[in-house]
């Protein structure tokens, strides 16, 4: 269809993206969200007139994954640039953001890509430039990894009593608890359905439960689903005009005007990102370990770290060494960080040639 689509450098930059859902025949042990058999592919393809203008979408796609994964999920990540023998197949160039969930393995992420223009020769994907010569495409695709950024969410945030949603992306952000009996009824669920009514017009998505399961039933339950609020409604919160309200996440209770719960939902609600993205971002720096053997290597990766160390070639002739890597310690090199110009001083921790690259290694799904 590019091939089609694209003429002149007057249609470039040619931007598009795909969905689908998607049924794989997947031979390995399926894990929901991590790996199944089902799920949703959502994709950009990109067409440019330069290989610079490709890594520079690239870059923006890495800036995107940043400001999603990072600023509304709340999940830390490095991007690295894969190396040559672990690019995806038919790329110039892999990057991609890896995070590490609490059983001590990586998680792909996000992933970015410049294609090889073995693509677009083989489908004619041609523009005319301003000179009126004919050049060859080259092209990019982004994936963003949706079932994989909810298991990763569901894994570093959740605790022994079931999800913690960050506000930004909880389905539900606030539940009233009504607690009454025959006599004032009415009067606490009138002004339960007022609160809601309130909640509602500022955004915060909010439910009722009238189930009739008793009250230590009805906190677990919302517990397990991670709703971030909880605003606990009866007689002596009518008689104050104070809530009880308690925040999922840190486990506190703290009494609010009811007048004021909308103003006060909103604040934390941003508070409680911050307290998620702080946590999860000192849990990952804490766990890379830079090591300076291949024994230094194999025990901290045994304690479920990411380990940094030196590398002979990263990019052409170091995949032997990688190799015994994943033979001795059960892990793989997963790349050099982007955009970071670490130097390596010593010798390859495999090899013993001068390193060339500075390298992280993990176990991943």
């Amino acid at each position: 269809m590019f091939s089609l689509w694209i003429r002149s450098y007057k249609d470039l930059p040619f931007k598009t993206y795909q969905r689908a859902q998607v049924f794989r025949y997947e031979t390995k042990a399926t894990r929901p969200f991590l790996r199944s058999r089902e799920f949703h592919w959502i994709e950009t393809h990109n067409a440019f007139d330069s290989k610079e203008n490709a890594f520079k979408q690239a870059e923006e796609d890495m800036e995107t994954t940043k400001e999603v994964l990072l600023e509304i999920f709340g999940i830390p990540f490095i991007f690295f640039e894969r190396p040559q023998w672990d690019k995806f197949p038919g790329a110039e160039s892999t990057f991609a953001a890896d995070t590490l969930m609490p059983d001590g393995k990586i998680i792909q992420l996000p992933s970015t890509h410049i294609i090889s223009q073995n693509f677009t020769k083989a489908f004619n994907v041609k523009f005319t430039d301003e000179k009126g010569k004919e050049n060859f495409c080259w092209t990019t695709c982004y994936g963003p990894a949706i079932s994989r950024i909810f298991a990763a969410m569901i894994s570093i945030h959740g605790d022994e009593k079931g999800l913690i949603f960050p506000f930004p992306v909880a389905p539900v952000k606030a539940v009233i608890i009504p607690i009454f009996n025959e006599k004032n009824k009415e009067k606490v669920l009138k002004e339960t359905e007022e609160i809601k009514k309130k909640l509602i017009k500022e955004k915060i998505r909010t439910e009722i439960d009238l189930t009739d399961k008793n009250m230590g039933e009805k906190f677990y339950f919302w517990e397990m689903k991670g709703v971030p609020f909880r605003i606990d409604l009866g007689k002596k919160e009518l008689k104050e005009k104070k809530a009880t309200v308690f925040i999922r996440h840190s486990g506190k209770k703290t009494k609010e005007k009811i007048s004021n719960l909308n103003e006060f939902i909103l604040k934390e609600g941003k508070k409680q990102l911050v307290e998620l993205k702080e946590k999860s971002e000192n849990f990952f720096m804490n766990s890379v370990s830079e090591v300076h053997s291949i024994e230094e290597a194999k025990k901290q990766i045994e304690k479920g770290r990411i380990v940094k160390t030196e590398f002979c070639s990263v990019l052409m002739t170091g995949y032997s060494c990688a190799e015994k890597i994943e033979k001795q310690l059960n892990a793989s090199v997963r790349g050099t960080k982007l955009n970071e110009k670490e130097k390596p001083k010593g010798k390859c921790i495999v090899c013993g040639k001068k390193a060339e690259k500075i390298v992280y290694i993990a176990k991943s799904y």
